[in-house]
């Protein structure tokens, strides 16, 4: 199973339960992701793929979850900066049931503003998750929410995988899931390429 942890965070879990799958929601996942050495091993092809195949196919994996639904079409974009290391960018999404979401990736931020805001808007109610460690729903009326810590679902994730080992039973993240995820963010590196919107 690949580590798409986010999915098993609290605040996730809480989100899914607030919409529907069928709903089509609005996206918007920003992620100040700070920069990185050139030389650092998440930069090397051959071993972290670069930032968009290690670590944006986690904020592309989780605006499926969220959706509720299959990709149909991405459209990337990438600051373009000397080492050609494509670590600022911008993806949009546009899923089958009719959803968006845009994933703001950036590397030009300052480290001290938090890392990662997601915010999700549909049938007149909105939600934020600030960087896991707090979430508002505005609905009907304003309700915030506070789990103890950070938390991103690492834990949750080892806890459902191994209990799904244990018991004979399929993985908590079907593999066809984690496939398309996986190729989105391939096609995302293709849409850069190619200055243009890739169907999937």
């Amino acid at each position: 199973m690949v580590g798409f942890n986010r999915r098993f965070s609290p605040y996730i879990k809480k989100l899914k339960s607030i919409f529907t799958s069928d709903q089509i929601k609005a996206i918007n996942i920003r992620v100040n992701a700070g920069n990185i050495p050139f030389d650092h091993w998440v930069n090397d092809i051959e071993i972290g793929g670069g930032r968009i195949i290690g670590e944006a196919c986690h904020f592309i994996d989780l605006a499926t979850f969220i959706a509720g639904s299959k990709i149909e079409s991405v459209f990337a974009q990438a600051i373009d900066s000397p080492a050609k290391i494509q670590d600022t960018v911008n993806i949009n999404l546009k899923f089958s049931n009719g959803s968006i979401a845009n994933i703001s990736y950036f590397s030009n931020g300052n480290k001290m503003m938090p890392k990662e805001l997601i915010e999700v808007l549909g049938n007149e109610v909105s939600v934020t998750i600030d960087d896991f460690k707090k979430m508002t729903i505005f609905g009907k009326s304003i309700k915030k929410i506070k789990y103890k810590g950070q938390d991103k679902g690492h834990i949750q994730e080892l806890i459902e995988f191994f209990n799904a080992l244990k018991n004979g039973e399929f993985c908590p993240i079907p593999f066809e899931e984690s496939y398309h995820s996986t190729i989105a963010t391939f096609k995302t590196i293709q849409s850069i390429k190619e200055n243009r919107l890739v169907k999937i």
